[in-house]
């Protein structure tokens, strides 16, 4: 690794003085260096707009001014242009005119490629749009939705999605991994279609899809019409769709943390087609040591258990994803999408155990070393198609997401006991276990949206109805040493399948009473039904069914262009998912044994925020008040067994009652200096009998995060990000340390090589600090992962910038008589 990241350097110092050079040749040979290219499209459908006219005007000079028509790819390309500042005005027949102002051309930037430039139909009352063109900041925050750059960010260029997702204001992650927005799990979306899958693999599409194929990541805490029943809001992840032409990209990265990827991306897009390609692999490899200290409270006695733990992880994890687009008119499109990933992993795990008696002398020692390796699968396919009526708000969408996948893990488990001195007793056990499971699921979505009262009231219904099924099974063999061989255990074995179907049917409608005021309201019924059905094993069969209807209502009141408030109540929903459910018995850890719930109810939510925002010259501020009733809480409950184990397995407990806040907000200093910064505290309380009976206890949960960018030139960024975590639960509490993630960002050979340096946890590693508090036992448990990295990114454009193709003769002398005749 490290003759690799020489290598790489020495190649990097090369490009730099080599791009030094041909720079500082053009600039003394070539005075006017300006370039301003992209495509004139139909906002609609997207559709390129043939021999559009385009007239750039030089501010400084209103005599100055430069006339082209596009191609008829709607693509055009102004060249050789001086500094200064320029309007660029579009006109084309049956559109309105779109104007814009304040390109600025300098030394710092001196190309604009501004990729698909949307053109709005005619109307009376929309004659020409003038925008104010403002180069994009890495994080934007616009009507309640924060919007994250990714392609802006000096952090993205190797990095993996879930990576990425860390960085945004009000993202934090639990001590297991997951990804919280506001301290809740949310809903996953890519391009705005849900991605539905299991906890394990949804880590692995995160883990696995690189960020240089993501356009921009969208935070909605309050979600739109059709995820209003998400509790923990929904985060929307746009990869790249491509200009018009062919283009692509390819990334390599490594880092001192012993991981590697490798990524491309290729794109073809014109009139009426178009298709995006991701095809990548990395791999990962995470090591790190914990620790815990437990004390076990007894009538008449007190003892304690200690275990000491050093792991290590490798992951390989290839992804693929393909998505395709076909305009049949300008009314009807097709989209079709796959996406696949794999996940083969190895791991170990060696720890110690120590039981402790009331005097502080150790008693009972052994060790343990788990290892584990398996493999896991996913394919998903989704059909989609969309109508647009003659009014553009009104669209049919129908959309079909069909899916499946394979995981198993292989696990091994040798333990060798010791007397009081270290010394082995001669005594120890060997165990194994195979687990398997296959999953199907298919969805199908209906969405309805139409304008009504002369644009006043708009209109919005849809319907889903997607299934889903899993067939897992779990295999356990103890090692005899009478006849050397693997005995099957069938009390410690199970095999079962698991239906769940779930539907609904929503209906909702927006009303403006004037410009700045609208009330947004709308109902969701849903009808839910799942089953157990095992095959082998210590449970009966289980079934469940439940109807809901959640009413959602937003008040939106709009005082000015900068400042906005609303009132929102929604009526929530959060069902276990399998791993709550999964009744197989997890022995890694035989003294805290881990298994799932298939009784669980799901936990229901009344949900309260307001919001105010304010978004004013070099800064905008977003804060939030909210109140939650959540009722059936599902939680993750660990008890004390009389042998001195504790089990852990889910449970629904009683109401709990949140109070939160949260603020969020950036400042520019400059177009060079942006900062971003957050933070969020939720309150939770339980019933005094509660804590009373189990010993829960009130706690707040805390996090923050900032964020900084700088941009001295066009070709060279920095960006930082900072985070800290406190969780509060029942039964406790857990926090983090700072977390840190620095990056620098250099671009070559106009713009077509790009150099990312990231540093991750320079200063200290990733680390967690748990108490956990039962009515007779506490416990300390401390993690540390190693998650200090420097990573070296190296991005390449396979292919050039797209410039307009030439007109003919014949179609350029039509297109100029046209303007003459106009003039």
């Amino acid at each position: 690794m490290n003759r690799f990241i020489l290598v790489l350097f020495a190649v990097l110092s090369i490009m730099h003085l080599k791009a030094q050079t041909v720079q500082n040749t053009t600039v003394g040979t070539k005075k006017d260096l300006g370039l301003i290219i992209g495509n004139v499209v139909d906002i609609q459908n997207e559709k390129p707009i043939a021999f559009a006219t385009l007239i750039l005007s030089y501010k400084g000079d209103s005599t100055k001014k430069m006339v082209q028509v596009a191609d008829k790819n709607g693509a055009f390309e102004f060249e050789k242009l001086a500094f200064g500042y320029y309007r660029l005005t579009i006109s084309a027949t049956g559109f309105a005119n779109n104007i814009l102002d304040s390109i600025n051309i300098r030394s710092e930037r001196y190309d604009f490629n501004f990729g698909d430039i949307k053109m709005k139909s005619a109307s009376s009352s929309n004659l020409e749009e003038i925008i104010v063109y403002s180069e994009k900041p890495l994080i934007e925050n616009t009507d309640g939705k924060i919007t994250y750059n990714v392609g802006e960010s000096a952090l993205s260029n190797g990095s993996s999605t879930a990576e990425i997702l860390k960085n945004m204001p009000l993202i934090s992650n639990d001590p297991d991994g997951k990804i919280l927005l506001k301290g809740k799990e949310p809903k996953i979306l890519i391009d705005d279609k849900p991605t539905d899958l299991t906890t394990d693999q949804l880590k692995d599409l995160l883990e696995s899809l690189q960020a240089s194929s993501i356009e921009k990541i969208e935070l909605m805490t309050n979600p739109p019409p059709q995820y209003a029943t998400e509790q923990g809001g929904v985060i929307n992840i746009i990869t790249k769709k491509g200009k018009i032409g062919l283009t692509g990209k390819i990334t390599i990265s490594a880092g001192t943390r012993g991981e590697e990827s490798l990524a491309a991306n290729a794109s073809y897009r014109n009139q009426k087609f178009s298709t995006n390609n991701i095809l990548g692999i990395s791999g990962s490899e995470l090591a790190g040591n914990s620790y815990s200290k437990r004390q076990n409270i007894y009538a008449d006695s007190t003892n304690y258990f200690n275990t000491e733990t050093n792991w290590k992880t490798k992951n390989l994890r290839p992804n693929v994803r393909s998505q395709f687009d076909y305009e049949i008119n300008k009314f009807n499109q097709l989209n079709l999408v796959y996406q696949g990933n794999l996940n083969f992993f190895d791991n170990i795990s060696n720890t110690q155990y120590t039981n402790i008696n009331r005097f502080l002398t150790p008693y009972k020692i052994s060790t343990r070393e788990n290892s584990s390796d398996g493999t896991g699968y996913n394919h998903n396919l989704t059909f989609s198609y969309t109508h647009k009526a003659a009014n553009p708000a009104e669209i049919l969408r129908v959309s079909v997401i069909g899916g499946f996948g394979k995981n198993d893990n292989g696990k091994d488990y040798f333990q060798q006991f010791l007397d009081p001195f270290y010394q082995p007793t001669g005594v120890d056990s060997t165990q194994s276990q195979f687990y398997n499971s296959y999953s199907k699921s298919l969805q199908a979505r209906l969405g309805y949206d139409k304008p009504i009262d002369s644009g006043k009231l708009f209109l919005t219904t849809g319907a889903t109805y997607q299934i889903a099924s899993y067939h897992n099974s779990l295999n356990t063999k103890f090692f005899s040493k009478q006849d050397s061989s693997f005995v099957p255990n069938d009390l410690l074995s199970n095999d079962f399948r698991f239906k769940q179907g779930i539907f609904t049917v929503r209906l909702g409608f927006t009303y403006l009473f004037n410009q700045s005021l609208r009330i947004i309201a709308g109902a969701q019924a849903e009808n839910t039904t799942t089953n157990f059905n095992f095959i082998k094993g210590n449970s009966t069969d289980v079934g469940n069914k439940y109807w809901n209807v959640l009413p959602n209502v937003t008040i939106r009141k709009e005082f000015n262009r900068t400042f906005n408030t609303a009132l929102v109540y929604r009526a929530s929903i959060r069902r276990p998912d399998l791993g709550q459910l999964n009744p197989n018995i997890d022995y890694s850890d035989p003294y805290n044994i881990r298994f799932g719930n298939p009784f669980l109810s799901p936990s229901l939510a009344d949900n309260f925020d307001w919001n105010l925002s304010l978004i004013k010259g070099k800064y905008y501020i977003n804060t939030s008040l909210g109140y939650n009733n959540v009722k059936n809480v599902v939680y993750l409950i660990r008890t004390l067994l009389d042998a001195g184990k504790t089990q852990l397995t889910y449970q629904n407990i009683a109401n709990r009652q949140e109070y939160e806040a949260s603020i969020w907000g950036g400042y520019t200093f400059t177009k060079k200096l942006r900062v971003n910064a957050s933070v969020g505290y939720t309150f939770n309380k339980y019933s005094d009998a509660e804590k009373q009976l189990f010993k829960y206890k009130d706690g707040g949960s805390f996090y923050t995060s900032f964020n900084y960018s700088f941009t001295p030139t066009n070709l060279l960024t920095f960006e930082g990000n900072t985070r800290y975590n406190s969780y509060a639960d029942p039964q406790g509490r857990s926090r983090s340390n700072i977390t840190m993630n620095l990056g620098v960002q250099r671009k070559f050979f106009n713009k077509r090589v790009i150099v990312s340096f990231n540093i991750f946890d320079p200063f200290t590693t990733q680390q967690y600090t748990t108490y956990t508090y039962g009515s007779n036992f506490n416990i300390e448990n401390y993690s540390s992962t190693n998650t200090r990295n420097y990573r070296l990114s190296i991005s390449y454009q396979l292919s050039k910038i797209i410039k307009k193709s030439a007109l003919s003769d014949k179609e350029r002398q039509a297109a100029l008589d046209k303007l003459k005749k106009k003039a």
